[in-house]
């Protein structure tokens, strides 16, 4: 679990103090523990003294965990939630009706994960070719963008960037931003539907689960191998992989099961199942 403290100088920021500060991750195994931990308690009293400008938490969890954190807190005024078009309808993320309680209680939203861990900026074949097909040449990255970005009540869209061309992208999308008109509306609702079909392990690589896991176990590298096993059916070449990397690292079934990574997962994946799937797949 992750507890931020801060004390802020003039000569840290040049400010002192912080415009927006969220409580980070709650979920419906960790919330309680903020109340435990007097943590709300912490940030109206640091916004009381003018070092808060405004208070905001992000969230991994279901909707009516957020309707009762937004209830129980009417002092919160932003709120960060992982939105992109593939996790709209999935029922572990459950991205739409987190977005309609949010909007419910009128919300500002920040937007976390637009590009589900750059999964959205190569999506499957099949969806580029969908997407190819309404506007050629257009970045995958883009799409997902567009998307979260013109929803009501968005304010900012955070997206993770590696590299000057990805920068670029982004910025263009965004300062001449369009909406999606009804076309491109209907190329997402069958790109989503392609996503809700597909086996492959939803891990977008936070490496939460790695940070506590007792035995080492490489688990985002463990699922991208296995999900290219399931995406390109070349089992002999997942094989290959999962061996040079299990030669420097614990193999998927050296999980005892102590369900720590499934407590800080923010995807929902049962991991522990996953990896036992992982080991009699690719090992021998």
């Amino acid at each position: 679990m992750h507890f931020y403290c801060f004390f802020i100088t003039h000569k840290q920021t040049g400010t002192g103090y912080i415009d927006y500060y969220l409580l980070h991750s709650l979920t419906q195994n960790n919330y309680a523990k903020f109340d435990k931990f007097h943590l709300w308690d912490f940030v109206r009293e640091e916004k009381e003294k003018g070092r808060i400008r405004h208070i905001g938490f992000s969230f991994h969890g279901g909707p009516e965990l957020l309707d009762k954190l937004l209830t129980d807190h009417p002092e919160t005024e932003f709120v960060q939630l992982q939105l992109n078009y593939a996790d709209w309808e999935d029922p572990r993320v459950q991205a739409r009706a987190n977005y309609e309680v949010a909007r419910r209680h009128g919300m500002p939203i920040v937007v976390m994960e637009p590009v589900k861990g750059g999964k959205l900026a190569n999506p499957p074949e099949e969806v580029k070719r969908m997407f190819d097909a309404v506007r050629p040449g257009a970045s995958y990255a883009s799409w997902a963008m567009r998307f979260v970005a013109q929803l009501e009540g968005v304010r900012t869209v955070l997206s993770g960037m590696s590299n000057m061309e990805q920068l670029q992208d982004n910025l263009d999308t965004m300062m001449d931003f369009r909406p999606l008109d009804e076309e491109e509306t209907e190329a997402v609702r069958r790109a989503q539907k392609v996503f809700n079909e597909s086996k492959e392990i939803p891990c977008t690589s936070c490496h939460y689960c790695t940070g506590g896991c007792p035995e080492q176990i490489p688990i985002p590298e463990i699922f991208d191998i296995m999900n290219r096993r399931t995406t390109t059916g070349q089992a002999e070449k997942a094989e290959e992989d999962y061996g040079a990397l299990t030669d420097q690292s614990r193999k998927a079934s050296a999980c005892i099961a102590c369900g720590q990574c499934e407590t800080v997962c923010p995807q929902q994946i049962k991991v522990m199942d996953e990896l036992k799937l992982c080991a009699a797949a690719l090992e021998e």
